[in-house]
């Protein structure tokens, strides 16, 4: 199975203050790969200089081969990096069904599709279908016409994940996926992360605090601390880590 991530030595500081140390991971194309670490460890500035969002200070991003080091976010997701965020941004204003139209046009413009002339004023057929088929697969076709801003936490994170996938990434990364979920809504974003895995058999990064979410998807884990890496490995493998137990898991991880 070949890398479709390579992070080579990555150095980051925000002036005087570094915040990573010599990151070096891979990500193999169609897993699960998860980061964690206590709060501060930098799991979210390794994201953001994953996806462009920070420049790194040293060391190398490689994404399909290329070198990716010197391009922009923009030009990542258009190559195929989808990221959902800590808090969803979406567009509170527009409606569900809007949210996602806007992002399955944004990508056929990407293409050089154009589904209707330049100068209508309702998206094509085409589009709709599409927008709706993927709040079907998240259950939110019935909020179809409620504003963004009426939505659950839940169902707002689940609306993001409609519309990073309307881009269709190659990679799809989760900062926090379920932060600040009820149980019931955690336990159905998982389902809906498998359901995305399985059907679209797409490489997922994600960073998680509940570690029995974690454990439930990942098939191999970064563990980081203080900006450095700790661990790499399978969950059993961090599991019976004696130094990630005692820096972070905790020795009730021990009988789970």
């Amino acid at each position: 199975m070949s890398d479709i991530i390579r992070l080579e030595n990555i150095e980051k500081s925000y002036g005087t203050h570094q915040v990573l140390f010599g990151i070096d991971a891979e990500v193999s194309e169609g897993e699960t790969f998860a980061v964690i670490g206590p709060n501060g460890a930098g799991k979210t500035t390794l994201f953001k200089v994953m996806t462009g969002e920070a420049p790194c200070n040293g060391g190398r991003v490689i994404f399909r081969g290329e070198d990716v080091t010197a391009i922009p976010a923009h030009r990542r997701a258009r190559a195929g990096m989808g990221r959902t965020f800590q808090v969803a941004r979406v567009f509170l204003e527009l409606t569900v069904l809007e949210n996602v139209v806007v992002a399955v046009e944004a990508r056929h413009k990407n293409e050089g599709r154009r589904d209707v002339p330049w100068y209508a004023f309702k998206p094509a057929q085409s589009v709709v279908a599409e927008a709706m088929e993927l709040l079907a697969h998240f259950e939110l076709e019935a909020k179809r016409d409620a504003e963004a801003s009426e939505l659950s936490h839940g169902d707002r994170k689940r609306l993001e994940l409609a519309i990073t996938l309307a881009g269709k990434p190659k990679v799809l990364m989760l900062d926090e996926p379920t932060a600040g979920m009820s149980p019931s809504d955690r336990a159905g974003v998982v389902e809906v992360i498998k359901r995305i895995r399985e059907e679209n058999r797409i490489t997922i990064i994600m960073t998680e605090h509940d570690m029995s979410v974690i454990f439930g998807l990942a098939d191999r884990i970064l563990v980081m601390n203080q900006g450095a890496r700790l661990a790499l490995g399978s969950i059993e493998e961090v599991r019976n880590s004696p130094v990630v137990r005692e820096v972070y898991l905790g020795k009730e991880s021990q009988h789970d």
